[in-house]
This record gives C-alpha cells, structure tokens and sequence, in this order.
C-alpha cells in the first residue's frame, strides 16, 4: 500500500495521482458496504473525492421528529457520519445526529448507529463540526491513506469489482 511518509507529504506528482486513485476508488467500495449494511442499494448512494471527500446514502426511514422529510446518511473526511433531513429548496441540511470518533468507522458501526438515530435512541449531535483551516491537509493525507485501505477487490458503488495496484 502506498503511505504517505508524513502528513501531507508525498514523494512526487506520480505517488499522489495513485494514491489520490487509491482512495477514491476505496473511497467507493467504503460507501457502498455501508450502504449494504444500512440496507440500501447502490443506487441509493453517491460519493466523491474532490476537495474535501464526501458521500451521501438516501435512507429508506424517516424521523419520528419529521414524518415527511427525506432522510440520509452523509459523510465527509472532516466531520465522518452525520444523518441530515432534506429541508425546502434551497434550505440547507439539518443535521440530526453525528457518529462521535472515528471518521472511517466499521461499516457495521455505523448500520447500528443509524438504526439507533433513526428511531431515536442516538446521543445526538456533535456541538461542533469541521477542521481549523492548517489541518486540512494532514486530515486529507490520512483520509487518503486510510480510505486506500479500502481499495481493492470487491463491489463499489458503480459495481466494478476490477482490482487496484
């Protein structure tokens, strides 16, 4: 596997590309076992590595608070798992939940939490959220890192099964 040999320092162009391709597609198999165990499709799921790396995971189940709002699973290398409602046009998300530690948690991890915020048994969200400015990069190499543990063989989301370098 390729590592960094510090935060956010890599030996060239070349070991940055594959490191970067590395990650965004474990980034995609990542995504797509936990919207297995939370029990939806693929279909249902989106993720991306741009700036900062994100997915999103359309939950079948609404919150008890609100009926008849659309309900998700997101994530974001800075804040990990949140479970957002859908508001009006425009409106932004409302965050209703934050999975607390670790920001690559066990897909597994992460289905029992979401069963436990969908009906109401969560602790509720994180006071607050993001990374000051001069982490970012550190927090990018780790996540790039550690998501490219992800790669490999197996599912993604746009259900390729070919394998990594």
């Amino acid at each position: 596997m390729i590592r960094t040999p510090a935060a956010g320092h890599v030996d060239g162009p070349a070991e940055e590309d594959v490191l970067h391709e590395l990650a965004e597609h474990g980034l995609r198999r990542y995504t797509a076992q936990v919207a297995a165990v939370v029990g939806v499709g693929s279909e249902a799921a989106w993720c991306e590595w741009a700036d900062v790396a994100s997915a999103y995971i359309a939950l079948e189940d609404r919150l008890p608070d609100y009926p008849d709002r659309d309900t998700a699973l997101t994530w974001d290398a800075e804040r990990g798992w949140t479970v957002i409602v859908e508001t009006g046009c425009g409106e932004d998300l409302l965050i209703t939940a934050s999975l607390d530690g670790d920001v690559l948690p066990p897909p597994d991890t992460v289905a029992a939490w979401v069963r436990a915020a969908v009906t109401d048994r969560h602790s509720g969200a994180r006071g607050c959220c993001g990374t000051p400015a001069h982490a970012h990069a550190a927090v990018r190499a780790e996540v790039a890192n550690r998501l490219a543990d992800w790669a490999g063989n197996g599912p993604t989301l746009d259900d390729r099964t070919d394998s990594c370098p």
